[in-house]
């Protein structure tokens, strides 16, 4: 398991590499700069450094739990330790992708932070559960129990994407070979489409990625990957009765819905409401046709907002 920990971590520097480095502001390194937990009792030490020598896990001033510019410090518990800064999921953390900002006197650390908040076991069963097949035949078709073609490829995803985010991969296709990319195993693209995936989920649950070549009808290789779709973590708001609430989506979007405890209440890039009854409500966004080739092909955003007395 510690080995495959460590392999699924340097696959994943570098697709953050390929993808684009979101740490181009840090100016003190962290080591690891990628964190994966599966468990909420998992725990990891992160080691900083400025200039090749060691930062005190004491000189972290403040840190910052982001998923866009939004903070979820709430989801996190950050303890100094003589062996670095020891990092653990709070009990309120949700499953989700975040960049862990930590701030010193000599600069901004980053770190890279995946909550997929399970094991592979329960993924398996879950997508067991949801393509109707057994879980040895999702082992199988996953790669625990399978043997790859002629042709060895292999795949390497993110632990966790959020609901509407782009996933994007390019596969030379070999001539003469007919290829075809499934989700769930149902073909997706295929044939001239096949060269490079780009897929988004509408759904949240496990996804199981599978990439596939044949020639002259017979199977000469193919590469599967599981990942974990999820929603983007809930924004809190406090508010009081009758105070005006103004919300707004983001703007690389032509079409929005508002929607209030599900019931569709407002469209356009802005939201504004007054409550006028104390409570806990959900507001959710849904924001569709982006208008360039961003990561999101579609958001959904959702508020939990806890209104009190004035």
């Amino acid at each position: 398991m510690l080995l495959i920990r460590r392999l699924l971590l340097r696959y994943l520097a570098v697709a953050l590499l390929v993808l684009g480095s979101r740490f181009s502001y840090a100016t003190v390194t962290a080591d690891p700069a990628i964190l994966v937990f599966h468990s909420a009792t998992q725990a990891e030490t992160v080691v900083l450094a400025a200039n090749g020598q060691p930062v005190a896990a004491e000189q972290v001033k403040s840190w910052r739990f982001l998923v866009d510019a939004r903070n979820y410090s709430h989801m996190l518990l950050m303890t100094p330790s003589e062996e670095g800064v020891r990092i653990q999921p709070s009990a309120t953390a949700e499953v989700g992708s975040y960049t862990l900002v930590m701030e010193t006197a000599e600069g901004n650390a980053a770190v890279q932070v995946f909550l997929p908040l399970t094991d592979q076991q329960s993924l398996i069963e879950s997508l067991a559960q949801r393509m109707g097949i057994t879980v040895d035949e999702v082992k199988k078709q996953t790669g625990v129990s399978q043997r790859l073609g002629h042709d060895q490829i292999t795949l390497h995803l993110l632990p966790v994407y959020y609901l509407g985010q782009r996933i994007q991969i390019d596969m030379p296709v070999a001539e003469n070979r007919f290829a075809c990319w499934k989700v769930n195993g149902n073909v997706v693209q295929e044939e001239t489409d096949a060269a490079r995936l780009d897929y988004t989920a509408a759904e949240t649950g496990p996804l199981l990625l599978t990439y596939e070549e044949r020639e002259n009808g017979v199977l000469v290789t193919t590469a599967t990957a599981l990942t974990e779709i999820v929603p983007e973590p809930p924004i809190l708001h406090e508010i009081k009765t009758n105070t005006l609430l103004q919300l707004q989506a983001p703007p690389e979007f032509s079409d929005y819905v508002w929607l209030l405890n599900e019931s569709q209440v407002a469209t356009g890039v802005a939201f504004s409401h007054k409550f006028p009854d104390p409570g806990k409500y959900q507001v959710k966004v849904k924001c569709t046709k982006p208008l360039t080739t961003a990561p999101y092909a579609l958001r959904e955003i959702q508020y939990k907002i806890h209104v009190v007395s004035e």
